[in-house]
């Protein structure tokens, strides 16, 4: 394995300047991002930790900014920060390991498990849940931060109006997500949290991602929020409602994203007997495990992607052609790029290194 960790943190409060170790490399591809990446920092529109694998083996990981400015803590490759919707990837694998096991069908409908559903509700199916098609509006809730149990969840969400008739559009959806969370609750008799941790969590020892105060989460390893509505604060300290389980309310390190992302690819967390559904088409933009599928540059790209309004965004991307991921946790940003700093950083500075002539195997060369 070949890392190369750097940390660093510009403007004003300066952070601690201490640098995590560095493994020198003549790599020229991790060069390249690790320069471009490092004036993107000094910029403004690079805060957070960064991690670039290949074969499921990291050959990048850095830090940048600083997880804590008014204690001048520096973010480290370590440092826990909010994955927004890629919690949604946590979901759709809770529902499809149901699915594997036969506890649950893709073409289950909500009608088979809520019969008091709004009748246009009930024909649609856990598939088009998954992929954004089951004509659900994106929100059943004022803020994600909203007082909400879960019976007031269901409630909202089976009486909303639809957008479209089920199948009939692909409209992202958050209350889809958290009914799919009721949903694995429903099946199971366990607490959505519970699930992920016993069935997700765990046996992949992802011991630094968890849901909004979670007590095996360490308060020190969070990163705080730049960039958005409370400045300094972590959406860890709001705490968890059901106007968010499902669709997000979880955090995470780069290792630990990188580390899902491989289970999910190698499908470690289905039975043998069972086919590996994650990556498999739910329609023409989603695949069924809440990851969209695009061309970028002509070459195909899955990603999933998220932001809060606390200035955090994230972003989980593989190229399948290269075998190559890139995973970003950031917890600020500035107005070049605001809340869709993940996406911009990627398209404009990351992935045109990576996808330049011969990169895969530069990158391979040890």
């Amino acid at each position: 394995m070949l890392l190369l960790a750097v940390s660093g943190c510009s403007g004003t409060p300066d952070c601690t300047t201490d640098t995590a170790p560095v493994i020198q490399t003549n790599n020229e591809v991790v060069t390249a991002l690790a320069d471009e990446l490092q004036r993107e920092h000094k910029a403004g529109t690079f805060a957070g930790q960064v991690l670039l694998a290949q074969n499921n083996s990291a050959v990048f990981k850095a830090a940048y900014g600083c997880a804590d400015r008014q204690h001048r803590v520096s973010n480290s490759v370590t440092t826990v920060s909010d994955m927004g919707s890629i919690a949604k990837t946590f979901t759709a694998a809770a529902v499809l390991q149901l699915v594997a096991n036969q506890r649950l069908q893709l073409s289950t409908r909500v009608g088979d498990l809520y019969p008091e559903a709004a009748d246009a509700l009930k024909p649609v199916t856990i598939e088009q849940l998954l992929g954004h098609s089951g004509g659900l509006d994106n929100f059943h809730n004022d803020s994600d931060f909203e007082l909400m149990d879960k019976t007031e969840a269901e409630r909202r969400i089976l009486s909303m109006p639809l957008i479209a008739a089920p199948g009939e559009k692909i409209a992202y959806s958050n209350a889809a997500y958290t009914l799919l969370a009721a949903i694995v609750e429903k099946t199971t008799g366990q607490s959505f949290q519970e699930y992920v941790q016993q069935h997700l969590l765990s046996p992949l020892k992802l011991a630094d991602t968890g849901f909004y105060q979670d007590s095996i989460i360490p308060v020190s390893k969070l990163a705080r929020g730049y960039g958005g509505d409370d400045q300094g604060k972590t959406t860890y300290q709001k705490g968890l409602t059901w106007a968010l389980i499902g669709a997000g309310g979880m955090v995470t390190s780069v290792d630990d994203l990188a580390s899902w992302f491989a289970a999910l690819k190698d499908g470690t967390l289905f039975p043998d007997s069972a086919p590996n559904l994650t990556f498999t088409q739910a329609n023409e933009k989603w695949l069924l495990g809440s990851f969209s599928q695009l061309d970028i540059q002509g070459e195909s790209v899955i990603q999933m992607g998220g932001s809060t309004d606390f200035g955090y965004t994230a972003l989980i991307q593989f190229i399948p052609g290269r075998d190559v991921l890139v995973v970003l946790l950031l917890n600020a940003h500035n107005t070049k790029y605001a809340n869709a700093t993940h996406h911009r950083l990627s398209r404009n500075h990351i992935l045109p290194i990576l996808q330049s002539e011969n990169q895969t195997d530069k990158l391979s060369d040890q």
